[in-house]
């Protein structure tokens, strides 16, 4: 068996396709497509979302970093009135316990790394 995992990401395929929980939904109908390449305690591929705005509730123990390839969004914390906005080229990092929305602007593309404490 190969150790070697990739994705080439301008031929990704179908990908998985899910919506937010429709309790954490604020606005729209954001579609979400993920193509992961490794699973587990530690996660990692790329992800995609449409136009939307949902809430997100991050664990005590899950750490998430992501560089944005392509599409804007804001990213709303709770307790702060000013959304941070972030596009192609931005590296984030959304630590644990984290609690707040997303809100994509124009369709997004992702690289992501999440990991489980």
């Amino acid at each position: 068996m190969s150790k070697l995992r990739y994705a080439r990401t301008r031929a990704l395929g179908q990908g998985e396709t899910s919506k937010p929980d429709p309790d954490k939904l604020i606005d729209g109908d954001p579609v979400f497509t993920s193509w992961p390449v490794l699973e587990g305690g530690v996660a990692s591929g790329i992800w995609s979302a449409t136009k939307g705005h949902h809430r997100v509730v991050r664990d005590q123990d899950t750490l998430e970093s992501f560089y944005i390839l392509e599409g804007e969004l804001h990213l709303f914390e709770d307790g702060d009135p000013s959304p941070k906005h972030f596009g192609p080229g931005d590296l984030v990092v959304i630590e644990p316990s984290f609690k707040g929305s997303w809100k994509t602007l124009a369709d997004m593309r992702k690289v992501y790394f999440a990991f489980q404490g």
